[in-house]
């Protein structure tokens, strides 16, 4: 008896188990209260990947960049749904005006069952002015044979150029166009015009240069010694023999 007590007692626990719902998932938690803008409980969410852990992070990427918005939508109706897409827009933080269109991606068509979570991704390329924008997603899903578009959270990003190296492989070729271009030009101008002008020069040069003459040594006049009288002649030449 006590045996089979045993065994019932643990099916009756087994069975209680089995039967406790499981847990709802994060974006499935908390009661829904329908408006006229939000009349379905469909719920989206999503993360930057690799860039945020909460929605509450900025964001910040560089042109050029490719991100990543990882989306889970939450069925809370009675009835199946469908997504057929994903887009959106950027607008102003400031104005609230929309500044660019986010290129619409095909989704599936993803059945979504009651109760039920799923997930997909869209990836979206930046090359925008560096500047502070709002991310504003849109799904497009199939509801109750109608297509509507729900919204979600806006995310703030902030979006600036990179960095550029020197050794950057795109703006060593652009130095060596622009250094050729400007050797071109130089050597243009120089068969145009500076190859005449330093000619010109030459010549000038060549007949300004012209042989110094050297100055002729003329000899010592001689000098008629018949009229000087012997005292002079005498005096002259002991000069001559002490030299």
């Amino acid at each position: 008896m006590k045996l089979l007590s045993l065994l019932v007692s643990l099916a009756v626990a087994v069975s209680g188990a089995a039967a406790e719902p499981a847990a709802k998932p994060e974006i499935a938690k908390g009661d829904f209260k329908p408006t006229e803008e939000k009349p379905f409980d469909l719920r989206v969410e999503y993360l930057i990947k690799d860039k945020q852990t909460s929605p509450t992070e900025l964001i910040g990427v560089e042109n050029g960049e490719t991100i990543t918005i990882d989306y889970q939508f939450y069925n809370g109706e009675e009835d199946d749904c469908t997504i057929l897409g994903v887009g959106g827009k950027l607008i102003s933080p400031v104005t609230g005006d929309t500044l660019y269109n986010i290129t619409a991606t095909n989704i599936g068509p993803l059945s979504v069952g009651s109760q039920e979570v799923v997930s997909f991704s869209q990836k979206i390329g930046i090359d925008l002015n560096p500047d502070s924008y709002l991310v504003v997603p849109s799904i497009y899903v199939v509801f109750k044979e109608q297509i509507m578009m729900l919204g979600s959270r806006n995310q703030l990003i902030q979006v600036d150029d990179p960095n550029i190296s020197i050794f950057n492989p795109k703006l060593l070729v652009l130095e060596v166009i622009l250094a050729a271009s400007v050797g071109g030009i130089v050597y243009f101008l120089y068969t145009l015009f500076g190859a005449r002008y330093f000619g010109t020069v030459k010549k000038d040069a060549r007949k300004q240069k012209l042989p110094a003459t050297k100055p002729s040594k003329t000899a010592p006049a001689k000098v008629d010694e018949s009229w000087l009288p012997e005292t002079h002649l005498k005096t002259k030449r002991r000069t001559t023999r002490k030299n």
